[in-house]
């Protein structure tokens, strides 16, 4: 029987949050004003953006409030609630590009460092990782720098992150009803996960 979606899955998990984590903590204590430095008075500008979002949700439960009790009409309320949102998007809008841009960066951060630390990682131990050791399989084939850059960072992460997760449910339907249990990268890059210790002759 070959290796499973789910122990494919808690392998990849137990490798990945290690180095997630690790790249949380340097966001938070040192990547995370670095990113900052590209926009003056960010944390002063957010928490501006925050009052004035919380000024904005009050009143729009004031007009709530005032059509429940009947003192607009349905069409007053929509134009109050329309007049709202415009007034809040044209007054923000300086705001609220520069916490989209910040947001954007800091994805970018993840997907770079993660692609590049998981790929050393899975070079460092030739693919034998420690998950992979927890569930008890093991990377058969050809393994070198060129089949591991194949298979983690260009047809798992970047497979992964550019069709928007679909790459996931590909790999997912290729390992649950295929007869060989294989990937996509598996094929490309000529390698295979099997239980450790044992080689199927199919």
């Amino acid at each position: 029987m070959r290796v499973g979606f789910f122990r494919r899955l808690a392998a990849f998990l137990v490798d990945a949050m290690p180095i997630i984590l690790t790249l949380s903590l340097l966001l938070t204590f040192f990547v995370g004003d670095l990113l900052k430095s590209h926009y003056p008075n960010y944390d002063e500008d957010f928490i501006i953006y925050q009052e004035n979002m919380d000024d904005y949700y009050e009143t729009l439960n004031i007009y709530g409030d005032q059509l429940d009790l009947e003192e607009v009409t349905l069409t007053e309320y929509e134009t109050l609630t329309t007049t709202l949102r415009e007034d809040f998007n044209t007054d923000n809008q300086d705001y609220t590009e520069m916490i989209l841009a910040y947001y954007l960066n800091v994805a970018l951060y993840f997907f770079v460092s993660f692609s590049i630390l998981n790929y050393f990682y899975h070079l460092i131990f030739k693919g034998q990782t420690f998950g992979r050791k927890l569930m008890k399989i093991e990377l058969f084939g050809k393994i070198n720098w060129f089949t591991l850059l194949l298979r983690e960072f260009l047809w798992k992460t970047v497979f992964w992150m550019f069709t928007f997760s679909a790459g996931i449910a590909i790999d997912m339907g290729l390992i649950m009803f295929s007869r060989k249990k294989k990937t996509i990268r598996d094929y490309l890059s000529e390698t295979e996960l099997r239980y450790s210790g044992i080689s199927y002759p199919f």
